[in-house]
């Protein structure tokens, strides 16, 4: 028996109804790796794989009721943002549609998944480590995966999204009750994996900066647009 929730995000570019600040576009010809850690890098001296586990600990760690994940409007994109290090995580949708509006400091990086998935143990269910890690190795993105950025398309900038893939070790997380998986209150442990974007510090000046992104996973599509307000400083 596999037990494996799917986060499939994609965003979708919107127009900016009122705001002070012009809509700026970040990326001009440079390569992404410009704006972008790349998946065998080590941001901020951790692992790139230590990312994505430290995402899905945040995500399972918020009670459904305030989840990020199951936010329409962007209410609740700043749950659980602590800032220990200077990232900022966003959420997609479980296989829904959403519009976010979102206030980001303008030094901090900001971290997403195109498409990610989690294979997991519970109470119920255990598996080896290995059967972890080929349930999580079937979890692929679609090819039309796309994300998009203040208008640019990242696989216009030497960033292909549908092979930026990582998947974690196996690691623990703690689902609180009225978690977004369903289950009830427990220590779990599994595998991610995904198509991730880490996108480096101060790569947005002040502003309404727009991010898109649109993916597919074992035929489930979900989409989600986030408007950001960028601002001063996070400290």
């Amino acid at each position: 028996m596999r037990r494996v929730i799917f986060i499939v995000m994609t965003l979708i570019m919107m127009p900016l109804f009122i705001s002070n600040f012009a809509t700026i576009n970040v990326f001009g010809q440079d390569e992404a790796e410009t704006y972008i850690y790349l998946v065998d890098s080590e941001p901020y001296g951790i692992p790139y794989y230590k990312w994505t586990e430290s995402w899905w600990n945040w995500l399972v760690g918020i009670p459904a009721g305030s989840s990020p994940a199951l936010d329409m409007d962007g209410t609740e994109c700043q749950k659980g943002m602590h800032y220990k290090y200077p990232v900022f995580f966003l959420a997609g949708t479980l296989n829904d549609t959403a519009s976010r509006n979102c206030t980001v400091p303008s030094d901090v990086s900001i971290f997403f998944p195109a498409t990610t998935s989690y294979c997991y143990n519970t109470f119920a269910v255990n598996r080896t480590e290995g059967q972890l890690r080929a349930c999580a190795s079937l979890q692929k993105s679609d090819t039309n995966t796309k994300v998009t950025i203040d208008g640019s398309d990242l696989n216009t900038f030497a960033y292909d999204i549908t092979n930026a893939r990582v998947q974690s070790n196996l690691f623990g997380i703690e689902a609180p009750e009225d978690n977004i998986l369903g289950i009830s209150a427990q220590n779990i442990s599994g595998i991610a994996a995904g198509n991730w974007v880490f996108m480096k510090p101060s790569v947005f000046s002040p502003g309404i900066h727009k991010i898109s992104f649109a993916g597919k996973l074992n035929g489930t599509l979900s989409d989600v647009s986030y408007s950001l307000n960028v601002t001063g400083s996070s400290k």
